[in-house]
């Protein structure tokens, strides 16, 4: 189980990022972790030209750099915990995730913004970009300006979002080290979309059991696996949904989903994980 010995917070100065100092600052005490400060200035595709020349933005980029550096400065609250600063020029998400594979980073820590074009609408085009393409963890917060944002930061109550493919029991044993980590106590939460609540009753109402049980059964053998015997909160319903709801319920203060759900080799989660994160009631570790 990898510890966090190397956290990254990319900061912009904004709102959403200033609420999330102190999860930032938790866990980098928690784990005594190196933590680096990280402001990428972004340039706008105009500064370097049109095919045809027919214009430039004038951008003043040693004042926007030095400025940066002075804000980076003022930025952290104080804590045990001295960060190092680093300004960088360029494109956020590919600067984020270059810096987090060359500097043995192994937790990138973020919330959300809900705008960008691409990827997804309300997740953040940026945050969208580092979730698909790092390769560490990353936590990240949607509700950032919520009152009951803070009340999570202690971290007693995990929730782990699973499906039932082989590579599971590897998961389960990854959410379970992370639970001692944190000191917390987890429960496992899985969707059943085919097993729908509202089916009428009859044959299709004895397919909906059919499928609860089976499930119940795969997830007790992919438990047995790992070594393990936690909670199963499991129903029927899109899997963003019940592990909202799941997580609503048990008062979870981090939810945790696979790592690989971004490239596809945990079966269903990988096609909900943007929506998971976005309608969490609570930050999101991807693993």
């Amino acid at each position: 189980m990898p510890r966090f010995h190397h956290i990254l917070f990319p900061v912009d100065f904004s709102s959403r990022c200033r609420s999330v100092r102190p999860f930032v600052k938790s866990m980098a005490e928690r784990f005594h972790s190196k933590l680096t400060l990280m402001h990428v200035v972004q340039i706008p595709p105009g500064w370097y030209g049109g095919i045809d020349g027919g214009y430039q933005v004038t951008l003043d980029i040693p004042s926007m750099e030095e400025s940066a550096r002075d804000e980076l400065e003022n930025f952290f609250e104080s804590s045990p915990i001295v960060p190092d600063k680093v300004v960088q020029l360029g494109d956020p998400a590919f600067e984020i995730t270059t810096f987090a594979e060359q500097n043995q980073v192994d937790l990138i820590m973020m919330p959300t913004h809900g705008y960008g074009r691409f990827r997804n609408l309300l997740l953040g085009s940026v945050t969208a970009k580092v979730l698909h393409d790092a390769k560490c963890f990353v936590w990240t917060a949607t509700h950032t300006d919520s009152p009951d944002l803070a009340k999570h930061s202690q971290c007693k109550n995990i929730m782990g979002a699973v499906d039932l493919t082989p590579v599971s029991a590897v998961l389960i044993r990854h959410y379970s080290e992370l639970a001692h980590d944190f000191n917390a106590k987890l429960r496992l939460v899985h969707a059943v979309p085919g097993a729908s609540s509202d089916i009428p009753y009859g044959q299709e109402r004895d397919f909906q059991a059919f499928l609860l049980q089976s499930a119940r059964q795969e997830a007790a053998k992919l438990q047995a696996e790992a070594g393990t015997d936690f909670e199963l909160c499991m129903e029927a319903g899109s899997v963003p949904d019940v592990v909202r709801a799941a997580a609503e319920h048990h008062d979870a203060d981090l939810i945790l989903i696979g790592r690989n759900t971004l490239q596809g080799r945990l079966g269903q989660l990988r096609t909900n994980a943007y929506a998971i994160i976005r309608d969490a009631p609570c930050p999101v570790l991807s693993v």
